[in-house]
């Protein structure tokens, strides 16, 4: 949430993905440690504006501003391909030549892609969490396919 708008309790929020229709009206999103039914949605210069349930004027939200609205996992809405960071953390990682570098131990977000942290036998790997590295993801299997271009200065292995 980045800030109250107007006097009549409305909040500006900017989604991490404004592809994801969870906000919609009558949809619920949980902010400091409250659920609340989402009342109305409009859309003002990128951002979304959102009234919520029970909170009527500008100083019901004051105190809530910098903080993040939430949605419970099992309710997010996504595309049948889509998958959480979450998703990501512990899968194996293999590349195309089928040699195994070992699992995602943290994703980080670096402004233009992420990266997956891999931890492995030969150390630590960076994967840019890019469509020329990265194949497939198969969260069901456990596995995040990569092209064999990662280059890992360990050919001779």
């Amino acid at each position: 949430m980045l800030r109250p708008h107007g006097n009549t309790g409305e909040i500006r929020v900017a989604p991490f993905n404004p592809q994801i229709p969870n906000l919609q009206p009558e949809g619920e999103v949980w902010l400091l440690g409250q659920r609340r039914r989402i009342e109305r949605v409009r859309w003002d210069r990128g951002r979304v504006l959102l009234r919520l349930e029970g909170l009527g004027r500008r100083s019901d939200v004051d105190d809530a501003r910098g903080e993040l609205l939430e949605v419970a996992e099992e309710e997010l809405m996504l595309e049948a391909d889509a998958y959480l960071v979450s998703d990501i953390v512990g899968l194996e990682v293999v590349r195309e030549d089928g040699k195994r570098l070992g699992k995602v131990s943290e994703v980080l977000s670096t402004g233009a892609n992420d990266v997956y942290v891999v931890q492995g036998p030969s150390g630590e790997t960076l994967v840019p969490a890019i469509e020329s590295v990265v194949q497939a993801v198969d969260v069901a299997n456990g596995v995040l396919f990569i092209t064999n271009e990662l280059s890992l200065g360990d050919e001779s292995s």
